[in-house]
């Protein structure tokens, strides 16, 4: 009677209980594994082999078959090594298999028999919590990560000589701790950016936009400042919740990027991408789909700089992502859905030269040159910019100036006001599936963000005389629910709708 047990497969953030069942009969030695695996699975017969003789066990001299189901689900990856070495030793009878009862087994198998890392296990080990399993085994170099899951015991495996002294009850594996780390910890850094000399105006965009995840873009003439304030806005994003933690690090961990020593995605990303990335690299995709940049991103933040140097064609893929805050990657036989919930910012010259608007400079650019060098930027995409700021040089003599160094930090980066709109947005959405302003929909603008009628007015004169579209007055809306925020107002006022007016495009 052939025995089963239970594994795993995953493709994106999808995964699927794969049944391992062995069967050893009478015949011509030879070894097959049916069941719709790819190369990475036929090249695990070695692996296994010389994985069991280099153990010490006796690797069956006549007919294995292993099949994994269910047949139509296509199998890839080495994660399948070990149940398919355990459930061959629980066929041939060298290994007990009652301690394998209602588990979930994964790993890879080098030709010494250890185990080897994989990647998934943090998604792997929630879906095996989601389906009822009360135990995982899987490489020890993945128990930290494995273990930021709850109420399920995860028990780490050194090499194939381990698990099967455990299964014969010769050593005794105890299940690793789970990681019980304070998630909400506040990790801004307000230093970073108050350093910089000057700019106060960008500044307190920045704040603004790192309160309420809201998209910005920054031009200004070369050297001015755009990108080391970029660089610096990292430092002003609140911690991460324990479900942000969870949902980055799962996409970190099915594409590889985890790190060993330290196995969880504690603070946001920060994606800086260069112009030359391809459709794939940013969007996602491959034979088999991978997240790409806008899903490494996730509850963090994705920096273009330079974006009119960007192909135009990649510029206009975020807009379905942008809107909606994931991405579906569709192929043949399978679509894949990747979150892409990301705040955007980006950087520009105002024309090829730079210097446009610079006020020493002159600038070398026809109109046309001109004209089609801002044409790179969709009107669509730039429309789902939030925040947009001209950025204007220093004077580069105050940087040594000790005066200047030693200013009281600006209402625009002063953690004071980061905070007020921190605590009012946490207990606003606090029963939401959403937890900033700038993911607020429309019906969500109706409910939480009330103007005055002075407020109201202004907002209705100024978007008739600004052109703005449907989308860029909610975006309007939200902006000064954040600036209001800030202040600790209940109520949109109008020096609220009149400072979230001057950061909307006017042309």
């Amino acid at each position: 009677m052939a025995e089963k047990i239970y594994s795993c497969s995953f493709t994106g953030l999808l995964c699927r209980i794969i049944e391992v069942e062995a069967d050893i009969s009478n015949g011509m030695p030879s070894f097959s594994i049916v069941g719709l695996g790819d190369t990475s699975v036929q090249e695990s017969k070695e692996r296994v082999r010389l994985g069991i003789k280099n153990s010490g066990m006796e690797f069956p001299k006549t007919r294995k078959t292993i099949n994994l189901a269910p047949a139509q689900v296509r199998k890839q990856g080495a994660l399948f090594d070990l149940p398919i070495a355990l459930s061959m030793l629980i066929e041939s009878k060298q290994v007990p298999k009652e301690k394998f009862e209602n588990s979930i087994i994964v790993g890879e198998l080098s030709l010494t028999g250890k185990v080897n890392r994989i990647a998934g296990a943090l998604l792997i080990t929630q879906f095996a919590k989601e389906q009822g399993f009360e135990k995982i085994f899987l490489p020890a170099d993945n128990a930290s990560e494995a273990s930021f899951i709850e109420e399920i015991e995860i028990i780490p495996i050194e090499d194939l000589k381990d698990i099967v002294e455990f299964a014969s009850g010769k050593k005794e594996i105890l299940p690793y701790k789970n990681i019980n780390e304070d998630s909400d910890q506040n990790t801004c850094d307000f230093t970073f950016i108050d350093k910089i000399i000057g700019l106060e105006k960008a500044k307190r965009a920045l704040a603004i936009g790192a309160c309420g995840r809201h998209n910005i873009l920054l031009h200004g003439s070369p050297g001015c400042g755009k990108t080391i304030l970029c660089r610096a806005f990292k430092h002003l994003l609140p911690s991460m919740t324990k479900e942000e933690i969870l949902e980055t690090t799962k996409i970190y961990s099915v594409s590889g990027l985890l790190n060993a020593d330290s196995p969880l995605v504690k603070s946001r990303p920060f994606r800086e991408v260069h112009h030359t990335a391809t459709m794939s690299s940013i969007i996602g995709g491959g034979n088999i789909p991978r997240p790409g940049e806008i899903s490494l991103a996730h509850n963090g933040i994705l920096f273009f700089d330079e974006i009119a140097e960007f192909n135009p064609t990649v510029l206009d893929s975020l807009r379905q992502p942008l809107e909606d805050k994931f991405i579906n990657i569709s192929r043949i036989n399978l679509a894949i859905k990747f979150p892409s919930n990301f705040m955007f910012l980006a950087t520009m010259n105002p024309c090829p030269c730079g210097f446009k608007t610079d006020k020493k400079i002159r600038c070398i650019c026809t109109d046309t040159q001109i004209s089609n060098y801002q044409k790179r930027l969709s009107g669509p995409l730039l429309d789902r910019f939030d925040i947009f700021v001209e950025v204007e040089k220093s004077n580069i003599h105050e940087v040594l100036e000790k005066e200047s160094q030693q200013k009281i930090p600006q209402k625009s980066s002063h953690p004071f006001f980061m905070e007020n709109a921190e605590k009012m947005q946490k207990e606003r959405f606090s029963k939401s599936s959403i937890s900033r302003n700038g993911d607020m929909d429309i019906e969500d603008i109706k409910k939480y963000c009330n103007l005055t009628q002075d407020a109201k007015d202004i907002l209705n004169r100024a978007a008739e005389k600004l052109n703005l579209s449907n989308r860029g007055y909610l975006k309007v809306i939200k902006i000064s629910r954040t600036i209001a925020d800030m202040d600790l107002k209940e109520k949109i006022e109008t020096p609220h709708i009149l400072e979230a007016l001057q950061y909307r495009r006017t042309s």
